[in-house]
């Protein structure tokens, strides 16, 4: 807890620095304590998925090599929520498995974000 009858007990000048860095390290607590889910998934998807398919879902070289699915295309937005978790989770062809690195919970903010690549970018 912070004492603030000693900050404003300092020297007039003092007491206004310490008062504008409790301010600021609250204020960036606060920031950091509230990001948004998306954000999560996308750096799980930077992390786990990009690789392969690209940080805009098109494929990376790698990828493309691999024959890893554009995820903007038809194909693969068309697909339901549940297929798209299974393969996430199960794995297909030469895509891992994730259902043991991955929680549900990640798993489904990761389709949700997949679902962000929409299919009029695709080739």
């Amino acid at each position: 807890m912070i004492n603030y009858s000693r900050i404003f007990a300092m020297p007039r000048s003092l007491s206004l620095a310490a008062l504008a860095a409790c301010v600021f390290l609250t204020a960036g607590s606060i920031a950091y304590s509230q990001t948004p889910a998306a954000t999560d998934a996308a750096g799980t998807f930077k992390s786990k998925c990009a690789a392969c398919h690209g940080e805009d879902g098109a494929g990376s070289t790698l990828g493309k090599r691999l024959h890893a699915p554009d995820l903007r295309s038809k194909e693969v937005q068309g697909q339901s929520t549940d297929a798209l978790v299974q393969i996430v989770t199960k794995g297909k062809n030469n895509m891992p498995a994730f259902g043991n690195r991955l929680d549900n919970d990640q798993i489904q903010k990761l389709v949700a974000y997949i679902r962000t690549f929409h299919a009029d970018a695709s080739k």
